[in-house]
């Protein structure tokens, strides 16, 4: 009884988010946008455990108290919402519509990068409108992967593919991820990895805003195999709702042979890349996550 009961829960809520989908992929980009913000300022009052969450990550990282906590807090669920507005609307958004969108620098690492012939891995983080930066990749002529995990609900994980697919987005499931990234690599394309979350693949611990969080160092790994360069590349959503997408230069990695070290050096590397981005622009990382869940033993 009880497992029928969640099918039906679970059939109900990726039939209302689907239904909801459809209505917001015809509104104007405007008036979803402001839908997307009531809707996370509600889930920002209703929701105690998140909105508590996220003003004590901000007090412990940023040393922000009350209420600037708060007010912080509340515009980082607003980003939130919004990216899931332009998530819904994205199957319906042309390439010419994201360059008008997306202000794309840094596309010569890029290039670079695959004219070694080894691909790249595109760094990123859970951080402005990530969804959004994928599409913009493919919009500039790009072949790109990335590795997903999937959802918990297996229809709305169907919905949420099916958007992507649409952009032209195909995602690579993390308990595969290491033997189809080398493929990709291989054919001299670019992998997406998200590398800010604390997740149960393998990681190692670094330091991340003072204090150690488990992070996955997947992307050293692949890179230090294949030779692949690490572009860290980030998308932040402007005052105007614009989005500025930047590609930076290769990451520099240490590669001294001692493989648990460099692992350890670069993965606190590119955290320290991610961290500086969170400090400039606060308001669009998901400060609500879990990320210093698991704990060193």
């Amino acid at each position: 009884m009880v497992g029928m009961w969640r099918i039906l829960k679970d059939y109900c809520y990726a039939f209302t988010a689907k239904c909801i989908g459809q209505c917001i992929a015809r509104l104007p980009r405007k008036p979803a946008l402001s839908i997307g913000v009531y809707l996370a300022t509600t889930v920002f009052w209703l929701s105690r455990r998140q909105k508590g969450r996220a003003c004590k990550h901000l007090k412990q990282s940023l040393g922000i108290g009350q209420p600037m906590d708060e007010q912080l807090a509340r515009r980082c669920f607003h980003n939130m919402g919004k990216n899931l507005m332009e998530f819904m609307q994205l199957p319906g958004t042309s390439p010419e519509q994201i360059h008008r969108l997306v202000t794309f620098e840094g596309r010569e690492h890029i290039d670079r990068a695959l004219a070694q012939g080894e691909g790249a891995i595109i760094l990123t983080a859970h951080f402005g409108n990530w969804e959004l930066l994928g599409a913009s990749i493919l919009a500039n002529g790009y072949t790109i992967r990335g590795i997903t995990r999937q959802l918990r609900s297996k229809r709305l994980d169907a919905i949420v593919s099916t958007y992507r697919e649409k952009v032209g987005w195909q995602g690579i499931d993390r308990d595969r991820s290491v033997r189809e990234a080398l493929r990709c690599l291989r054919r001299n394309e670019l992998i997406a990895i998200l590398a800010d979350v604390d997740t149960r693949t393998q990681g190692i611990f670094v330091d991340f805003f003072g204090r150690p969080a488990y992070t996955p160092y997947g992307p050293v790994a692949l890179a230090l195999k294949t030779g692949a360069a690490i572009l860290p590349t980030f998308i932040i959503r402007q005052p105007d709702d614009s989005h500025r997408a930047v590609v930076e230069a290769p990451l520099s990695l240490q590669q001294s042979g001692d493989k648990e070290q460099d692992l350890l050096v670069n993965t606190q590397r590119f955290t320290k890349v991610i961290e500086s981005y969170i400090r400039r622009y606060p308001e669009q990382w998901i400060w609500m996550h879990e990320r210093w869940k698991t704990k060193p033993k």
